[in-house]
């Protein structure tokens, strides 16, 4: 198991050729593309577009699907209470310090209650990150990594660290040039000339460049150390861009293809050896106990049952869900629900809504 585990949520981080694929007068993710030894790759499929960050987060570190929950804006905000079970109070149990890092204000989406209902023992904020390096105005994947390799280069040798570090860089705000922001990276052929897309692809290569300087950096480091990264969802760029990417209008989107609006890129780096095996779909309720399985760690019931499903139905996704067969079902009044998802979803409300007749016993280890 790794003695360091990193997982990095990377505001608005995506590869839009998962619509089809298209020309760049360069390639924005070359470190990324060139990842292959102890390296596994994969589709992750989410819930929200262009905002709604904390949706994804929340599905990563609880294990509950947004798919089961009824529409609102925040899961922080609306379902979250003490006693949060997922990742941090799992990873806590097996003797992990358990770190949150967000450059931003520690309020924003509940932030700052959530992570502490959840088990993390200390929360990194904007305050922590006054020297740390700006892109247009936010603080850049670099400065952002930069600060947690101090806060890795702080603790005790040998102790066990678990860190949630959530980016700012790529956030919204496509329409405006920035100064101190130079663009490289133009879209080609019938995409040229959305400039909200250039700007946001040419952030794509900073944070590439910004994840090769971590890598590099844990390549060094002798304890054995597992990072995790992976997009919360795609950026609100022109609707226009995407609509000559889809080659029609968004509105006559089937809900498969709509979905594609849904994936973000998953890589998991290993310092160590590891076998590479694809993980090729997954959603983001599934990913957290992904991670504990492919670090190694003890599971929960609760996780076991995640990976049962994954097994078989691989995405719960925004618009529909996938089966390991590739067979896509729309969600709808009439959809076949099978019945593992079923027993799922009976478990999330156990988990949600029902408190006070809550099994803790299905989400905690023992020791």
């Amino acid at each position: 198991s790794p003695v360091n585990l990193i997982v990095i949520m990377n505001e608005s981080l995506s590869d839009m050729r998962v619509i089809r694929d298209f020309q760049t007068n360069q390639e924005y993710f070359p470190f990324i593309k060139s990842l292959e030894e102890n390296t596994i790759k994969g589709d992750l499929y989410v819930q929200v577009f262009g905002g709604g960050t904390s949706n994804t987060e929340y599905e990563v570190l609880t294990g509950n699907s947004m798919a089961f929950l009824p529409y609102v804006i925040s899961a922080y905000q609306a379902y979250c209470k003490p006693e949060e079970y997922g990742m941090a109070s799992t990873l806590k149990a097996q003797g992990y310090t358990t770190v949150a890092m967000h450059p931003n204000i520690s309020g924003n989406w509940n932030r700052k209650n959530v992570y502490q209902y959840m088990g993390f023992d200390e929360f990194i904020s904007s305050g922590g990150f006054r020297d740390s390096e700006l892109l247009r105005n936010y603080v850049s994947d670099l400065g952002d990594y930069q600060r947690l390799i101090e806060r890795y280069e702080e603790k005790d040798p040998g102790e066990k660290l678990f860190v949630f570090n959530v980016t700012m860089q790529n956030h919204g705000g496509y329409e405006e040039e920035s100064p101190d922001f130079r663009e490289e990276i133009k879209a080609e052929g019938d995409l040229a000339g959305y400039e909200q897309a250039d700007r946001y692809l040419s952030l794509m290569k900073k944070s590439d460049e910004a994840f090769q300087y971590l890598v590099e950096y844990f390549e060094q480091v002798e304890e054995p150390t597992m990072i995790v990264m992976f997009g919360d969802h795609q950026a609100a760029v022109e609707t226009e861009f995407y609509e000559t990417l889809y080659g029609k209008s968004m509105k006559e989107l089937t809900a498969e293809e709509a979905d594609k609006q849904y994936v973000t890129p998953l890589i998991i780096w290993t310092n160590y050896e590891t076998e590479a095996q694809p993980v090729d779909k997954i959603s983001a309720n599934y990913l957290g106990a992904k991670i504990l399985d492919l670090a190694n760690l003890k599971l929960t019931a609760y996780d076991r049952m995640l990976l049962e499903n994954w097994e078989s139905i691989p995405v719960l996704g925004k618009n529909g869900y996938y089966l390991t067969d590739g067979t896509y079902t729309a969600w709808g009044k009439n959809a076949e629900k099978p019945d593992l998802m079923r027993a799922y979803q009976r478990m999330e409300y156990n988990y949600v809504a029902d408190r006070k007749n809550r099994v803790d016993s299905l989400f905690t280890i023992t020791p």
